[in-house]
């Protein structure tokens, strides 16, 4: 998610598992009974669950309670802003929460809307990517209201990220997610995993999307390997599960218990790492929205687990 140099191979692999309807224009999230926790990984290696959200409510971390901090890092930065977006990747969207504030920064345009900005700043927006319906978390990616752009440092567009990295972090095990990605230009959502220490690299991207929730993107990132991944082909508009296998030697990566890609483990990966779920939109990979991308766009996802390989 941090970077797009990896030089990515063009393995294509069917993928098809449950399917939802269509209700109108909405794409619901109606896949049948949810699974239980697995027991083994795909290849037989015996699993413990060690974390897991099944979405029946959405739990943000505040106060020292919760489990899904919805900035990057430790949320603690002198520029809000550099929790909120990559800048490197040049990203258009603002992850948001309802908690998050006006302030005239460095971002903002100037305007005359922006002149009252500072009159604004610490009181909260109310903006909420975050919606639970059906026992799944629905994600929510938009454009920004007019009146709030200036108040967003003139970003256009607001979207949701969670991450466990309060609550939870392992060193090796088996992750996943099972979700319905949403479609549409310039839309990019991600399910990867970055160092407690917040070194980086390495990472782990499970399951990454660029506008086509057709095609999904698996990769690796680390000083001590050169960056790849692989391209999986996908059913659209299903749910489909999206994992990774890490221990000492391997990475393995699994889209609806397929192996899709393997690679040794780098040797920088070899410390607890956190989860994260979002939907960026733009940077040089996606590229930007345009008039064909459906607005407001919805990454819903049933559920994240991790386990750790048990003895």
């Amino acid at each position: 998610m941090l970077l797009r140099s990896a030089s990515l191979s063009c393995a294509r692999l069917d993928a098809r598992i449950l399917a939802c309807f269509v209700a109108g224009a909405i794409m619901a999230a109606c896949a049948p009974a949810r699974s239980a926790p697995l027991e083994a990984t795909p290849d037989g290696r015996r699993l413990a669950l060690a974390f897991f959200d099944d979405f029946d409510s959405f739990r943000p971390w505040s106060g020292g309670s919760g489990v899904w901090r919805t900035t990057f890092r430790d949320g603690q930065a002198e520029d809000d802003y550099d929790l909120r977006t990559l800048k490197w990747n040049k990203e258009l969207q603002l992850y948001v929460d309802p908690g998050m504030r006006a302030h005239p920064g460095e971002h903002n345009t100037v305007s005359d809307q922006a002149k009252g900005a500072s009159a604004l700043a610490g009181r909260p927006l109310g903006l909420n990517p975050f919606s639970v319906r059906g026992g799944a978390l629905h994600i929510t990616t938009d454009r920004t209201p007019t009146r709030l752009q200036d108040q967003l440092g003139g970003f256009k567009y607001t979207s949701g990220l969670i991450t466990t990295q309060p609550t939870f972090s392992q060193t090796y095990g088996y992750f996943e997610m099972r979700a319905l990605l949403p479609a549409g230009k310039g839309i990019w959502p991600a399910f990867w995993l970055l160092p407690s220490d917040f070194d980086w690299p390495p990472e782990i991207d499970v399951m990454e999307s660029v506008g086509d929730p057709a095609k999904v993107f698996v990769t690796s990132h680390s000083k001590a390997a050169k960056s790849t991944g692989t391209e999986v082909s996908v059913t659209p508009g299903e749910f489909h599960t999206y994992a990774v296998s890490w221990d000492r030697d391997l990475l393995i990566w699994y889209v609806d218990g397929q192996e899709v890609r393997r690679q040794p483990t780098p040797m920088d990966m070899h410390k607890p790492m956190y989860l994260l779920a979002n939907t960026a939109i733009g940077g040089d990979w996606a590229g930007a929205p345009d008039a064909t991308t459906p607005f407001p766009a919805q990454f819903v996802i049933d559920y994240i687990r991790a386990y750790r390989f048990a003895p």
